[in-house]
């Protein structure tokens, strides 16, 4: 027996009858009860935590008293933060991070979107490759990379072998190369996903379009660059914003590779808050300091959110 329709006044057309809508919706209030696990969930494992990371940020907070009460004492925390001679420097070495794993991601997966675009059995096999490289977990990418970049690694003895160099470079040992490299592999992990999000907006581009801009001889870079890029502005823009959160938040790769060293040449943001709460017990610098990162992502996650409604409306 067929279904009757239902209009959108909740009238049954082939029952004759009148479908009660409750206030939020067919089922009525009984539908917020489905709400509950999810609100739960977040209670305890987000907003919970956000309130006590808040409270350590501003109190009294070492391995003596971490247990018991949290006195406390104003910015005191803040000021031993910014008044520390290596915190300004971590900052642009955060920056600088973001700023790699941005160009490089963003660059690296449209050559890729554009080289996969045809729908190849190759383009599968290589998909399906840059898949498995961008699930492997942070530690498994970061202990790869950190073996291959060794003295004796298989990147030093290839270049020795092809004369490139005369000796094994010091990848993650000396502090600006170490940071350059740390965010070429945080980079590298983010590339697959770049490119899976570009090359699904590509498919979405008339091929109308880039046939007519053929035939006016608009064809290669100049319509990938007046074209296509135009048309990809809204995904590369929400895309940006992806990847520099994520940069930002990378904490993995940089405990795996070089825990932060040598000295703080690695040290991002939230690398140092983990080294201030875990490292010198000093738990409410290290809130202080998560603090000023999960602002900093907020804000990048409220861009995020303009940016994405905007497409959608």
């Amino acid at each position: 027996m067929s279904e009757g329709r239902v209009t959108s006044r909740g009238h049954d057309l082939s029952r004759g009858r009148t479908v009660k809508r409750g206030r939020h919706g067919l089922f009525g209030k009984r539908a917020l009860l489905f709400l509950i696990p999810g609100a739960v969930y977040l209670a305890v494992l987000s907003i919970y935590p956000l309130i006590d990371l808040f409270r350590t940020a501003f109190a009294d907070v070492t391995a003596a008293n971490i247990l018991g009460g949290r006195p406390f004492n104003g910015l005191d925390n803040a000021q031993a933060v910014l008044d520390d001679p290596a915190f300004l420097g971590i900052v642009v070495q955060t920056l600088v991070v973001v700023a790699i794993v941005l160009v490089v991601s963003l660059g690296g997966g449209f050559l890729a979107a554009l080289v996969l675009r045809p729908r190849t059995r190759l383009s599968a096999i290589t998909l399906g490759f840059m898949v498995f490289v961008w699930t492997l977990p942070p530690v498994v990418s970061g202990n790869l990379w950190k073996f291959l970049l060794s003295s004796d690694g298989a990147i030093n003895t290839t270049l020795i072998a092809l004369h490139l160099i005369d000796k094994p470079l010091p990848w993650l040992s000396q502090g600006t190369l170490a940071l350059v490299v740390l965010a070429l592999v945080n980079a590298w992990t983010i590339v697959p996903f770049c490119a899976l999000v570009i090359r699904a907006a590509l498919l979405d581009v008339p091929e109308e379009l880039l046939e007519a801009a053929a035939i006016d001889g608009a064809s290669g870079w100049k319509a990938n660059r007046y074209i296509v890029l135009p048309l990809l502005r809204p995904v590369l823009s929400i895309l940006s914003v992806l990847v520099v959160i994520n940069a930002f938040r990378s904490f993995d790769l940089i405990f795996v590779m070089t825990a932060g060293g040598p000295g703080t040449a690695t040290t991002t943001l939230p690398f140092l808050s983990y080294q201030q709460a875990f490292h010198f017990y000093e738990f409410g610098q290290g809130a202080f300091t998560a603090l000023l990162s999960l602002l900093i992502v907020l804000g990048l996650a409220a861009v995020y959110i303009r940016a994405n409604r905007k497409e959608t409306q």
